[in-house]
């Protein structure tokens, strides 16, 4: 519509008809009166309108941040760049990605085949083993790894036996002792790099790995809501790390609306929880996702996830260094107090 009027407008008022030739012999105006006169008309004709374009569908998206993307040597490093990428992205948006973490997309693709057989069991086994089951969604699965080695063994003997547990426990703990390191690494980043004195100290909370499986036969029957629409998948933890064993994208619910990007087999994409949100007193901000996988690039066969939500004890290493600090000025005050008193009583008596 901005089009046609400003189309009439130029057909109306500017696209006069142009000059005629005017002679330029003895005694006719001089050719710089002509040229002015040409110039103007060309001015009025060429003149481009104003035109207001609607805004871009996609224009909220444009400026929304892209989480972080960091390699795990310059984490252990402290590399000043890479932590300043860490805390920015962890106050933007709530998600940052670790690369090169030491897990290769072999030492994953060799646990899918063990992996299939854990859910592959009877709903009697997953009724009897309730702490290991849950159904998340009609097409995503949850098996719960639980730190007990008694009650692992007791699950193995009757759900896929003692010989596949033994070797899949062994790959199983490889990772998760992978992921436990990198918690641990980033508890310190954050207890390092704040810029508030903590209010609360990280409460203790055992950590929870898990394997969630998605089934690409009900994808399209059962499309799951973000996770802003149903309870939270972290739980109170200070973070969750998300282990993708398949190429996928990762979605979540942000302060700043919803966002998805690639994730990679062997890259950890790390979330912010309740737990790190109130701990810095809203400085980063919590978010909950989960991973989409392609049905078309994955056919039918299952994918597969690995999920730590942990809260490393060591954030209170800076809480607890101010605690020692208040209480050596204290020491000193006190022996201050002493010494005066001690010189009183000496003066009185002497």
């Amino acid at each position: 519509m901005a089009i046609m009027r400003a189309r009439r407008h130029l057909t109306s008022s500017s696209l006069a008809p142009p000059p005629s030739p005017i002679p330029t012999a003895k005694g006719s105006r001089s050719s710089a009166v002509d040229d002015q006169i040409l110039s103007e008309y060309l001015h009025k004709s060429l003149r481009i309108p104003d035109l207001t374009l609607p805004e871009s569908h996609f224009a909220a998206s444009t400026h929304r941040s892209i989480p972080e993307d960091i390699d795990y040597g310059s984490v252990k490093t402290r590399d000043g760049d890479s932590i300043r990428r860490i805390l920015r992205s962890a106050k933007a948006c709530g998600v940052f990605r670790i690369n090169e973490l030491g897990v290769s997309a072999d030492q994953l693709q060799s646990i899918v085949a063990e992996a299939e057989s854990v859910f592959r069991v009877s709903e009697e086994v997953k009724t009897k083993f309730g702490r290991n089951y849950d159904e998340v969604t009609g097409n995503k699965e949850e098996f719960v790894w639980l730190r007990s080695e008694e009650e692992m063994v007791e699950w193995a003997e009757e759900a896929i036996g003692c010989e596949i547990y033994q070797s899949f426990s062994k790959k199983m703990e490889r990772i998760a002792s992978k992921l436990h390191e990198l918690g641990e690494e980033l508890g310190l980043v954050f207890s390092e790099n704040r810029g508030w004195r903590a209010q609360r100290r990280i409460g203790e909370t055992e950590p929870v790995l898990s394997l969630y499986r998605y089934n690409h036969d009900s994808l399209m029957d059962d499309i799951s809501p973000l996770p802003s629409e149903r309870n939270s998948e972290s739980g109170y933890h200070a973070l969750t790390l998300h282990l993708p064993i398949q190429h996928c994208e990762f979605r979540i619910q942000s302060h700043q609306g919803p966002l998805s990007f690639h994730a990679s087999p062997g890259s950890i994409v790390a979330t912010i929880g309740e737990q790190l949100e109130e701990w810095s007193q809203g400085e980063f901000k919590s978010v909950s996702g989960e991973f989409i996988f392609d049905s078309e690039l994955h056919g039918r066969q299952a994918s597969l996830s690995i999920v730590l939500k942990c809260s490393p004890l060591n954030l209170n290493h800076g809480h607890n260094k101010i605690n020692k600090v208040i209480s050596i000025v204290d020491q000193f005050l006190i022996a201050f107090i002493f010494i005066i008193l001690y010189k009183v009583v000496m003066f009185l008596f002497s």
